[in-house]
Order: C-alpha cells, then structure tokens, then sequence
C-alpha cells in the first residue's frame, strides 16, 4: 500500500481552515499558522508546542474517530478531524 496524504489546515485570522477535516488512517494532518501571533493545536491525542508565524506541526492519525481540538492560548479557537479507517 502506498503512504497516506498529507492534509493541510491553515491556522489565520483566529481560527483553523478549514475547521474541519475528513481523512483516512495513515493520512497527516499538517498545521500551519499565517498569523502574527502564536497559536497551538492541542487534542486528546496530540498537540504541538507553540506556533509562531510560519510554523508547521504535523501528526499522523493511526486510529479512527473524531478528534476535537482547539488552541490552548485561544480557546475559542476549534477544529475536528474526523479519521475513517483505510479499506
């Protein structure tokens, strides 16, 4: 089998685009932060350290389910993986 992709959520204006995302086991979510202040993406399974402009964090989702998350500096800030299992 080949690798997963790479899915691409850009963190700007206060606030995770898009807020949701829909993939597969194996797939990598990769955050990026466009904004001048630092953010983190913090969930059950994963979080990232603080993210200044032109940061990126990257995890890999093994496991399906629905992953909430948020920014632990700015909670109103939220997003959801949702991660189907690869056939």
């Amino acid at each position: 089998m080949g690798e997963g992709k790479i899915v691409e959520v850009t963190i700007e204006n206060f606030s995770f685009n898009p807020a949701s995302v829909e993939i597969l086991t194996g797939d990598t979510v990769r955050w990026k932060n466009e904004d001048s202040v630092i953010h983190t993406v913090r969930g059950s399974a994963f979080g990232s350290g603080e993210l200044k402009k032109g940061d990126t964090y990257d995890f890999l989702f093994t496991d399906a389910g629905t992953y909430n998350y948020n920014c632990s500096i700015h909670p109103s800030m939220k997003g959801t993986v949702v991660v189907n299992e690869k056939n």
